[in-house]
């Protein structure tokens, strides 16, 4: 450790700003995080890399301490290059659509984790716990190739999805559609892919039935069964927000014809839940 984080040595602070930079913004400042030799790509902003990973290590603040990343997290989302809108110009389009020079937050799909822990936290039923022994899904077997998930969405598995045991070519049939990796391999970036398989899944697995039939028992409930304001309280839970006067009218046809439950499925696969703006 302290051979790593010697002045002389600045390439740590490098890459740890780099991947932290890569985790808030979708992309690294250098766009290859395992690599940042002579085969690797050209940073994108070297003087902000340069700055940042000195700030890392030796913060202007006194009251930073120094190698601290959650102080580096919170130097980042106060920026303005995090607060700024992800809504397109045509002029910054045409110059960079990859908005690899931050004139716009880059808009991107949030990692598997993410989504199925908000759809338990919308519904009421997240574990919140910290510590303790993880879940399992799978069986167990004598060989790998015996190993299969047997329960994916059951009440033991509602913690969030950090404590999941995850075994080796075990697919959870469901959230490695959503590039969720293979335990057996070390990514430092995730592929980010999207696929109808994605959709299917938000809309028809086992475990977004279950949740969204919870998550329309609360918003009954909390509303007193009256289908306008369980409608506006389904969009409050899921995208954190009041439906508009045409979103609210078409959901609550929808919910009187087939019910609520529908209604919430189709916001859990909605491009606004799955997507940062």
């Amino acid at each position: 450790a302290n051979w790593l984080t010697r002045p002389e040595n600045p390439l740590t602070a490098r890459v740890m700003v780099n991947r932290v930079w890569l985790h808030v913004f979708g992309n690294g400042i250098v766009s290859t995080p395992s690599d940042f030799g002579s085969a690797g790509a050209q940073p994108t902003h070297p003087a902000l890399l340069d700055w940042l990973a000195a700030e890392f290590v030796a913060p202007g603040d006194s009251s930073v301490q120094p190698w601290s990343v959650k102080s580096l997290i919170r130097l980042l989302v106060t920026s303005d290059a995090f607060r700024q809108s992800s809504r397109p110009r045509p002029d910054g389009m045409r110059v960079d659509a990859s908005s690899s020079l931050l004139w716009r937050f880059p808009p991107r799909r949030v990692e598997a984790e993410v989504i199925r822990d908000s759809i338990l936290q919308a519904a009421g039923n997240l574990n919140e716990s910290i510590g303790g022994r993880s879940y399992r899904i799978h069986n167990v077997k004598a060989t790998y190739a015996q190993w299969e998930v047997v329960d994916n969405y059951g009440p033991h598995t509602w913690r969030r999805m950090l404590y999941q045991e995850r075994m080796r070519r075990v697919d959870d049939k469901m959230f490695t559609a959503f590039d969720f990796p293979d335990c057996g391999q070390v990514r430092a970036k995730r592929p980010i892919s999207t696929t109808p398989l994605q959709a299917l899944n938000l809309m028809n697995s086992d475990f977004v039935m279950d949740q969204s039939k919870r998550l329309a028992d609360r918003a009954l409930r909390e509303s007193n069964g009256d289908i306008d304001a369980a409608v506006t309280r389904c969009f409050q839970l899921l995208l954190g927000r009041a439906p508009e006067s045409d979103e609210q009218a078409a959901c609550c046809e929808v919910a009187r014809e087939e019910g609520l439950l529908v209604v919430c499925r189709a916001l859990i696969n909605s491009n606004e839940f799955v997507f940062l703006p």
